[in-house]
């Protein structure tokens, strides 16, 4: 990948890096100072954020990604982001990894610029951690904050200008160190750049002068993406067009990674110039696209106490409709609607959604427990139901279809 910069990209540049007089003395100050302006807190998480069954979030880090400011939780942006936006998380070390049950969790966030211990233990052998790879194939959704070279680095190789990576992330994907100040939008129909699911600190992502959203932040971003897959969506690039925001499917779950410096403007030590709209929405397009995967379900069956059809529609969030379970036959001739769903549990690697409420059965008010169970490759899919006048009626689905992830 070329780093030549056109005229017409040189003056962009240019334009972005000519800052008010207010802003040269900080610039000034940012460019003298060292890297780290202060130490790192050391996170042991069960003294801070321990995982419950509850949580559906996991962080892992092994310490804030940048310096702790006073208007922000020491823990780093991740956590104050993640507070602010009222997410049950928990967070783990990196050496607590494999030892982890990942199951219970819908989203995982990996922090950057940690040290050279975490991507060893992320990385290890020089390889993603398969049960990282092993959740995210089975519909996990992973934000994946890969800015290295800040204490250490994804790479057996030297955190040197233009070095490949020697590491392989999910699908393969590898990185290249290339420190660039100039970071542009290549996809703003994106959430992420809209900013509609950010809530209270997030917002649309604009690119138009030096310590606003993308540029001039002592090194936007870190490097650049290579070995991309097919159906990934580049949504920032550096100034050598290399992709530094990315997202792709792997298996049926989904990669969001970026090698931009999306923390450190979060935590940025001049509260004037804090910028917390792109790691917030970030995490509110995760959060999202975690809760609105394909949850639908409409066919027949031949239960054990009669022939039967069933309907549900559990992903309302993405299509904006209600989220009702209905049969115009149960099995017994009788009809079903609900009019109330009290709680949705999706098992992902049993590919199992169990649906609870209540509804009215031949006119009468009921209750009830729907659960359907995705086909595999040689499984058909099945569904039972149990309501509260005594019906049940279970079997293997005869026509129709079950889906539980995907997009």
């Amino acid at each position: 990948m070329s780093a030549a910069i056109t005229e017409e990209k040189r003056e962009k540049v240019m334009r972005k890096v000519r800052p008010r007089p207010a802003v040269l003395i900080l610039l000034a100050f940012v460019l003298l100072a060292p890297t780290n302006l202060a130490p790192r807190l050391n996170v042991a998480h069960a003294d801070t954020f321990p995982c419950g069954s509850s949580n559906t979030m996991l962080l892992i880090q092994d310490s804030p990604p940048r310096m702790p400011v006073q208007n922000h939780d020491p823990n780093g942006a991740d956590v104050n982001e993640l507070e602010a936006q009222n997410t049950p998380f928990c967070m783990i070390t990196s050496d607590q990894l494999a030892s982890t049950d990942l199951s219970q969790f819908s989203e995982i966030i990996i922090a950057s610029t940690q040290n050279q211990a975490f991507y060893d233990n992320l990385f290890p052998g020089g390889a993603i951690d398969p049960n990282i790879s092993n959740w995210v194939q089975h519909g996990g959704v992973l934000s994946a904050n890969l800015a290295d070279c800040a204490g250490g680095s994804w790479s057996f190789t030297a955190c040197a200008s233009d070095s490949s990576s020697s590491y392989t992330f999910l699908g393969g994907v590898t990185h290249v160190v290339s420190f660039s100040d100039d970071n542009n939008i290549n996809t703003q129909p994106h959430p992420i750049i809209t900013g509609q699911f950010g809530g209270a600190n997030g917002g649309q992502i604009v690119d138009d002068s030096c310590l606003q959203d993308l540029d001039c932040w002592q090194h936007s971003s870190h490097g650049y993406f290579t070995n991309l897959p097919e159906d990934t969506t580049i949504i920032l690039t550096d100034d050598s067009n290399g992709p530094v925001f990315i997202e792709y499917h792997y298996g049926d779950g989904l990669v969001i990674a970026s090698t931009t410096s999306t923390e450190w403007r979060y935590d940025y030590f001049q509260q004037n110039f804090q910028n917390l709209k792109l790691l917030a929405n970030e995490i509110g397009y995760q959060v999202f696209k975690a809760q609105c995967q394909e949850n639908d379900g409409d066919g027949e069956f031949d239960g054990n106490h009669g022939h039967g059809n069933f309907h549900h529609d559990s992903d309302q969030c993405e299509e904006g409709n209600p989220d009702p379970v209905w049969s115009t036959d149960r099995g017994d001739g009788r009809d079903f609607q609900s009019t109330s769903i009290q709680s949705v549990q999706l098992d992902k690697l049993t590919r199992t959604v169990t649906i609870i409420g209540l509804g009215t059965s031949g006119g009468l008010p009921v209750s009830f427990t729907y659960v359907a169970v995705e086909p595999g490759l040689t499984t058909p899919g099945w569904v039972s139901f149990t309501f509260s006048d005594g019906f049940t009626n279970a079997g293997f689905v005869t026509t129709g279809s079950i889906v539980l992830h995907g997009w």
